[in-house]
Formats: C-alpha cells, structure tokens, sequence
C-alpha cells in the first residue's frame, strides 16, 4: 500500500496561524502562535508533519539551545499548551497519527490552569494594594479590577466615553465574545475614578471621549528645534503596554508575595472569589450562576475553577471517605451488627 505523503511543517503551520487568527481579534494570540512555531521549524527543519515524532518536542524543549534554557517554568507551560493546539490540529487532519498528548507525554511542564489551587486575595490584601499604589492611576487601575472582576486586557481597551457617572455603568468591550457588556459602578470604583480623572485632566487638559482610561506614559524623545521632551507625562493615545510591570511593585510595597503565575488574574479571581462568598452569605441559590455571569465564562467549570471550588471538592472527599456517615452521631460503643439486632429481635 502506498504510504501517504503528509504537508511540510511549515504549511501546516501557516494554515493554523490562519484559522487561528480568524478566531480571535487579538494581535497577541497570532503572534504568540508564529514566534513559538518559527522556533519550533528552525530546531526540527522544515519536516513532513507525519515525521513528527515525541523526541521532537523533547529536543525542542529541552535540548541545547532549547526553550527550557531561556524560559520560565510558567512560560514553558503557555508554550505547552500552544503546541497542544497545533499537534492536535495536525492529527485532526491525519497529517500525524500520533495524539497532541502522546508527543508531549515527556514535556514536564503543565499549564499553570490546570490542578492547582491558585492564590486569591482578601477584601483587606486588595484594599492593601489600593493604599500601596502612589500613582492615581494605578489605584484606579487595581480597582477597577478588584471591583469588576474583568479581564487586564479589557481593562487597558477602556476609553473615555466607556466611563458613565450619570448611570453608574461601565461599557467593557471583550474580544473573546465580540461582544460589548455593561457593568455597573461601584462607590468606592467611582470615588477612585474620580479622583484618578481629576489628575489626569490636570496634566492633558480636557478629557478626550477617545482617550484611554488608562493611558501609558510619554517617552523622552528628541524634540524639533532641540532638547529633550520632558518624561513622565501621561500619553492618551496609548495604553499601558506591559501591565504586569505597574502590579509587581505594588504588590511588594503592599507586603503581598506574588509566586509565579500571579498578577492581574490572580485580583480578578479574589474579585470572583469574594463576590461567589457575598451571595452564599445572602442566600442567593445561584451563587455560581452569579458569578459566571459576572466574570462572562462560557462554562460554570470555568467559573469553579477561578473560584477553587476544586479544593472544596477535595475536602468533601476527604470528610467523607472511609468515615461514617449516616451513623456518625451514634456512640460507637452502642453499635451492633444487622445479625445481632435481628437475634436480638427473635
């Protein structure tokens, strides 16, 4: 029988580029997709994509020169799960007859997502970060977040005219679902607002409906006629590009140990978190429902995810397993078997 001739790799990787960039908005999924699969083709060759074999990707991750040698174990598990997209498109279409899981069987790192009880913090840490952020900007930035639970990204896309006080709403856009939601405004989210705005106009004049909510600063650049643009000013036409560096420092002045894979996400699931217990409290029976359509998840898994109901989980069974149950508040030394009651009983 004749053995059937699979596309080179770097077509397989150009049409998965393709679909994938046709179902996101984001410039950041393609370019993630191209940087980490241009790496892989330049270690392995422009292979036939049903050559691909386990020792590929172990060479790739591992071997000189290899991802392990200038990432971080939470980069490496991201990367992890993007060539598990790529391997299992490859199989859907029988260019490879080995799984996604099977390639990366010998690839230790996971995606820090999976089976781990994730950090989230207190009504009183995030208040913390509040007092320990200097800038208006920044406290309105962790605010935001610790009082609408959104996404970093859909938090830096926010403009001007998105910001309404006369409704006490905030209209967030988000990529993932192309869809535009409104949230509503908390006091305390609209007294840090308030106060951020006032400081922002003090600097760039009227407030542009255009302008991002929370904007980068201006470089120090050369300026026409000579001399250096002065630094340190805001810039409404941009937003701030590199998010995680404005929460690490606050974090620490706040006494707050981020570990590994902590940052924004990790306020969005203390927001998630505290807003899950509030409705408990209040006897809301649909507490998880609450909560998912606050945080806009597609899966109440998810959503029992962010709120580590996976460790409640755990102590449920481990309350119940190999431990009475339904004779519990019996006297053990009281107890007898069925045969001894029924002699008993005769």
């Amino acid at each position: 029988m004749a053995r059937t001739v699979t596309p080179k790799l770097s077509y397989a990787k150009e049409k998965f580029i393709r679909i994938r960039s046709a179902a996101s908005e984001s410039r950041g999924v393609r370019y993630g997709y191209v940087s980490l699969l241009n790496r892989f083709e330049r270690n392995v060759g422009d292979c036939h994509t049903g050559s691909l074999r386990a020792h590929h990707l172990e060479d790739f991750w591992y071997g000189e020169g290899g991802l392990s040698d200038t990432c971080q174990s939470q980069t490496l598990g991201k990367y992890r799960n993007d060539m598990k997209q790529f391997l299992a498109f490859v199989h859907r279409r029988e260019w490879n007859a080995y799984t996604a899981d099977l390639l990366l069987d010998g690839i230790r790192e996971k995606s820090t997502r999976v089976n781990r009880n994730r950090y989230r913090m207190t009504r009183a840490e995030l208040r913390a970060l509040l007092a320990a952020a200097e800038d208006p900007r920044d406290r309105a930035l962790v605010c935001f977040v610790a009082c609408t639970g959104v996404r970093i990204s859909e938090a830096l896309g926010m403009r001007m005219r998105d910001v309404s006080f006369t409704k006490s709403e905030l209209y967030v856009y988000l990529p993932k679902t192309k869809q535009e939601v409104t949230y509503p405004l908390a006091s305390d989210l609209e007294a840090c607002l308030r106060e951020w705005l006032t400081a922002y106009a003090t600097q760039v004049g009227k407030l542009g409906k255009g302008f991002f909510l929370f904007p980068t600063y201006h470089g120090r650049t050369f300026a026409k006629g000579g001399g250096w643009t002065p630094a340190g000013l805001y810039n409404p036409v941009h937003p701030i590009p590199q998010p995680r560096i404005v929460l690490a420092p606050i974090a620490e002045r706040a006494g707050i140990e981020l570990e590994e894979g902590d940052g924004w996400h990790t306020v969005r699931r203390s927001f998630a978190r505290i807003l899950y217990d509030d409705c408990v409290s209040m006897g809301h029976d649909a507490a998880l429902r609450i909560v998912q359509a606050a945080l806009n998840h597609a899966s109440v898994q998810t959503t029992e995810r962010y709120l580590g109901l996976d460790l409640e989980r755990q102590q449920f069974h481990k309350l119940i397993k190999g431990n009475a149950f339904l004779t519990k508040d019996l006297d053990a030394g009281k107890l007898v078997t069925l045969d001894e009651w029924r002699v008993g009983r005769g």
